[in-house]
């Protein structure tokens, strides 16, 4: 009866969408909406039921984000700005074909937990997959991306997203994540490092969350567009983030490491 009771609210969202939202700014108008209330309910979920339409909310709000970002093609380019301020987390490629949407759920107990939309351009269409993965399931530390850098490398573009996870006080994870559009599809698992292991779609480091909260500045995982390296903090035994990075170059075909 839930699950039906569900449906049906989707269903009613989706009219109303196809009825009055029309541009960018009436779509985001029904989306604030929404995400406001995700907000609200995650402000409050000890209280009672509140968790029940927190979910509901985070459910609704992905579906309709996922169907607005595949049905208008015009909101891969559009900042949503009002979105931005609630904390929606919005990350695009130089080239514009490729943008990520991440927020938090509240749904979290211990750290933050998000769910994604990514959306990309390809053949003259837009579209979107939703990654939902923390709503009412057990699931694998999930990511916010929060930078899309671009690799051009002979006639393939790559697109490396940085993400963060924060799972605890103590747990924690930085990384890079290799995409590629192929064939009309989004690629989240391209072998694009070479190490000892093997070949690798990322390039990660975990750490104690502890360990950067006093730094003014803290070191992040990045790329350098010139010189196509990614640098990554060094973690000691002792799951610290250091001041060293790793520094891995892209060689053509693989990045693989530099020797410090």
């Amino acid at each position: 009866m839930k699950t039906f009771k569900l449906i049906i609210v989707f269903c009613c969202c989706f009219y109303s969408a196809n009825l009055f939202a029309q541009t960018p700014q009436a779509i985001e108008a029904d989306l604030l909406r929404i995400f406001k209330r995700v907000n609200y309910y995650g402000s409050h979920k000890k209280e009672w039921k509140a968790i029940d339409s927190l979910e509901k909310m985070n459910k609704i709000f992905g579906f309709k984000l996922k169907y607005y970002t595949a049905k208008y093609p015009e909101t891969i380019n559009y900042p949503f700005t009002e979105l931005v301020k609630e904390r929606l987390v919005i990350a695009t490629s130089a080239d514009g074909l490729f943008r990520t949407y991440s927020w938090d759920t509240r749904l979290g107990s211990a750290g933050y937990d998000f769910d994604n939309v990514l959306q990309f351009k390809t053949n003259g269409k837009v579209l979107s997959s939703l990654k939902m993965d923390s709503v009412g399931k057990k699931h694998n530390p999930v990511f916010w991306y929060s930078k899309i850098y671009t690799l051009n490398a002979g006639s393939k573009t790559y697109y490396l997203a940085a993400y963060n996870s924060v799972r605890s006080s103590t747990d924690a994870t930085q990384g890079v994540q290799f995409f590629a559009i192929e064939n009309g599809k989004l690629n989240g698992a391209v072998l694009l490092v070479k190490t000892p292991t093997g070949l690798h779609s990322k390039i990660y480091f975990d750490y104690n969350f502890l360990s950067v909260v006093n730094m003014k500045v803290i070191p992040t995982i990045y790329y350098d567009t010139k010189t196509q390296t990614i640098h990554s903090p060094l973690v000691n035994a002792k799951r610290q983030v250091t001041r060293d990075y790793i520094v891995y170059k892209f060689t053509g075909k693989y990045f693989e490491r530099v020797k410090n």
